[in-house]
């Protein structure tokens, strides 16, 4: 019986075909260092299929959530980025709880307008860090969107192995 290879099946492909018919016939130690970074970073991909869409639902709830807590330490702070926070908390940060599986361009569509109303308020935090009488309602609010980053950035690193083809290019 035929059957096509998914997703896992292609990429291990590529790293088979580079590893058995690319690189004995790679003679330049940058070029032979570049195909093995390739390597890596395809394997790293396979790595993530198979808890990506779970991933981005979990971090898309907690996002909101996020919105939320960051939005709620700056109560009483006054000015336009504290503001600009509880817009997007009274708004992306109302977005109800998906499901997974979900529907991946939805999911992919709204992970990425939430990230970059996480990252839009670090942005408004700095100017509300920098004032006296808000400084410690910024601290908070920053804190809870770090309290949401710090976990992703320490399971991105657990998925994604990095070899020694990766390590000390510069």
């Amino acid at each position: 019986m035929n059957t096509q290879p998914g997703p896992d099946g292609l990429l291990e492909g590529v790293i088979i075909g580079l590893e058995q018919e690319v690189l004995p016939f790679v003679s330049s130690e940058k070029a032979y260092a570049t195909v093995a970074m390739m390597q890596s970073i395809l394997q790293a991909v396979r790595q993530m299929l198979p808890v990506y869409d779970a991933y981005l639902v979990d971090e898309h709830n907690s996002m909101t959530a996020t919105l939320r807590n960051a939005a709620a330490a700056l109560d009483g702070v006054a000015g336009p980025e504290a503001d600009h926070i509880r817009d997007r908390a009274a708004t992306l940060g109302q977005l109800p709880d998906l499901p997974a599986p979900a529907d991946r361009e939805a999911l992919i569509d709204a992970h990425t307008r939430l990230g970059r109303a996480l990252e839009a308020s670090i942005l408004d935090l700095d100017t509300i860090q920098r004032q006296p009488d808000t400084a410690d309602a910024g601290d908070r609010s920053l804190m809870a969107i770090r309290a949401h980053l710090a976990p992703r950035v320490v399971r991105d690193t657990a998925v994604i192995s990095v070899s020694a083809g990766m390590i000390g290019r510069g």
